[in-house]
């Protein structure tokens, strides 16, 4: 007697997994066209840059989801290694090689140019980060030595992007961390110890942050103070999501938008857009879509086949949660604003392909699981 399984099998994919990140991609790419087309000299849909890069983004995005669904989990696991010391190396290589860019009087180093291309490694780093930790805590029961060892592998990317500076992208490696860890059944005096040890450590991370960084924080306090600086967009995009009202003012007639008050409205202020011009039950719908695709990502982590699997989808729904939360917090003012993009909605080619290619490895988990069949 024997158990046996099928390989893979597209019908075992989840259609509304892929359902639900095509609309919130569809909407990203309507609500960047709002928020852009009046850029140009001469307003036309054509001639939009943002919109053409951001559709060419979404279609490579979902063919990435579709190719990485194609491949079955054990191959992410056996290559989960290699991909993190490649993440690391393109990480030095932004370091080394990486084009700055005035950000806040500081110059940031994000980005790395390949065959006239602006990538931005720190995207599939996190993808990356969450490979290596699942296939780390896939191996059984989280002791002491395997939390430590889990610390120092997300240390190095961690390390490595708030020195570029990026405190968002860092701040996403740590979340996507935390919740395998706990995904994981780490030991509870272990989790508190970490706890513990992150909030006795926030005054030497207040120390090591940049100007800009702590002027952000405070600027979250009361940004009234900071209404000439960083406290202006946070203040627009308040404004913004305040004048939709209910229903909304309608694509591409918001005013706080289509005049230009709110600035960078295609990518860290998109929900800004999205409350100006389709209003909170717009803004609710879309949040319950975020919430409804987390659900399938987690069912799937559920479903699928194996520890490894399991803490694969744990760890990307902790990602595309934390990045949803903290980027609505900070066009709310409930959190500070630390440049982390919405998942599937804000324009970015780099973080755009990274957030479909990684439901393609939820996908994976699912149609490759075994449909397992008793035989004699």
């Amino acid at each position: 007697m024997h158990w046996r399984g099928e390989g893979l099998s597209w019908k075992q994919s989840d259609p509304l997994l892929f359902i639900a990140a095509l609309a919130l991609g569809g909407l990203g790419l309507t609500l960047v066209t709002s928020a852009t087309w009046r850029y140009m000299d001469s307003p036309s849909l054509l001639e939009d840059v943002w919109t053409v890069r951001h559709l060419a983004f979404l279609g490579v995005g979902i063919l990435g989801m579709i190719g990485f669904a194609s491949l079955p989990p054990r191959v992410y696991e056996a290559l989960a290694y290699p991909v993190y010391a490649f993440s690391l190396a393109t990480l030095v290589a932004v370091a080394i090689l990486g084009k700055a860019s005035a950000e806040h009087g500081a110059l940031a180093q994000r980005w790395i140019e390949v065959g006239g291309v602006q990538l931005q490694p720190s995207e599939p780093a996190k993808v990356a980060l969450v490979l290596v930790l699942a296939k780390l805590f896939a191996g059984g029961v989280p002791g002491l030595r395997r939390m430590l060892l889990s610390m120092a592998i997300t240390g190095a990317p961690v390390m490595l992007v708030y020195l570029q500076p990026d405190l968002g992208s860092a701040l996403c490696m740590i979340a996507s961390w935390a919740g395998i860890v706990v995904l994981a059944g780490t030991p509870k005096k272990y989790v508190f110890a970490i706890g513990g040890l992150a909030v006795a450590s926030m005054p030497l991370l207040w120390l090591s942050m940049r100007g800009y960084m702590r002027e952000r924080v405070l600027t979250f306090l009361n940004p009234e103070a900071y209404a000439l600086g960083e406290g202006y967009n946070v203040l627009q995009a308040q404004i913004s999501i305040g004048s939709g009202g209910l229903w909304g003012k309608g694509l591409f007639e918001g005013t706080q938008t289509q005049l230009r008050y709110l600035r960078l409205s295609h990518s860290d202020f998109i929900f800004s857009v999205l409350g100006e011009e389709l209003g909170f039950v717009g803004a609710m719908a879309v949040l319950l879509l975020f919430l409804f695709l987390l659900f399938r990502v987690l069912r799937a982590g559920d479903t699928g086949d194996g520890q490894f699997a399991s803490l694969l989808c744990g760890g990307i729904a902790s990602l595309i949660a934390f990045q949803t939360v903290a980027n609505v917090g900070g066009n709310i003012g409930l959190t500070p604003v630390v440049g982390i993009p919405l998942p599937f909605l804000s324009h970015g080619g780099s973080s755009l392909i990274t957030q479909f290619s990684a439901l393609g490895l939820v996908q994976a988990a699912l149609v490759h699981r075994r449909p397992y069949r008793f035989e004699v």
